[in-house]
């Protein structure tokens, strides 16, 4: 049985399950020390874009900084104002949502600031959230380089919940050419009773470390690129293909 529109409907109330494994805890750590090392706009006005089920904005929350979150989905939405109901939540694309000068720290992490795809809808989020900054602000994303895509089998990963077995899958595949990242996303549910399976296709971003360096100086950031390691802020070596971005807004902007 396929359910592919109603089990996408449910997800949300699986996805804090399926990302068991996410260290929620060091991620806020890392952009609070983000925040105390690139941010000087005098505020704690926090936006987290993607945000899910706000498990990242409920950790940022209890280290005093008033929060926003950011979703295409309003199921997710849903679930983050059960966990932060004194939450802004907005329920818009990356690329689309309007905001003026109001946030001290933007992030997005999981690899999501890559949905905004195209090319250009990747340019115009980083745009946005430009905008959005206060003057000396920063927006903190991660993003991998499309020539270091493995195209391996993904990740798999399994959960019992009662009389239901989730298996959850998902691999990226890279061509080789152009900027379409694709990524492929199976969730099997088995009962007593039945199975369900929902499959899909997501078309992201493709694109190296210096694009987006060049992207965001387009966009009027100061950039600085770091390792993908959330237990300290390290400065990129130049060789890995997964890293976290560091964009900071001009207090005096040109």
């Amino acid at each position: 049985m396929t359910a592919q529109n109603q089990l996408y409907l449910d997800l949300s109330r699986y996805y804090d399950q399926f990302c068991s494994d996410i260290d929620y805890a060091e991620q806020s750590e890392f952009a609070q020390r983000a925040w105390q090392c690139f941010s000087n706009s005098g505020g704690r006005a926090f936006l987290d874009l993607a945000c899910g089920t706000g498990q990242l904005l409920k950790l940022m929350e209890d280290k005093g900084f008033s929060i926003s979150g950011l979703d295409n989905s309003q199921e997710m939405l849903d679930q983050t104002a059960k966990r932060c109901p004194d939450a802004t939540l907005l329920l818009s694309d990356l690329a689309e949502f309007e905001r003026h000068h109001e946030y001290d720290l933007i992030t997005s992490f999981l690899y999501s600031m890559h949905y905004s795809h195209p090319l250009a809808a990747f340019q115009q989020t980083l745009c946005k959230a430009y905008q959005a900054l206060k003057p000396g602000g920063a927006f903190v994303f991660d993003a991998v380089d499309k020539n270091g895509i493995a195209n391996d089998t993904g990740v798999v990963s399994e959960l019992a919940l009662d009389a239901e077995h989730l298996t959850f899958r998902s691999r990226w595949f890279y061509s080789g050419q152009g900027d379409v990242l694709d990524l492929f996303l199976s969730i099997t549910r088995e009962s007593n009773h039945e199975t369900q399976t929902w499959d899909d296709h997501h078309r992201m971003t493709a694109i190296t470390i210096p694009n987006i360096k060049q992207l965001m100086q387009q966009a009027g950031f100061e950039t600085t690129i770091l390792e993908r390691d959330y237990a300290r802020l390290s400065e990129w070596d130049g060789k890995s293909s997964n890293v976290i971005m560091v964009g900071t807004k001009p207090l005096l902007e040109v």
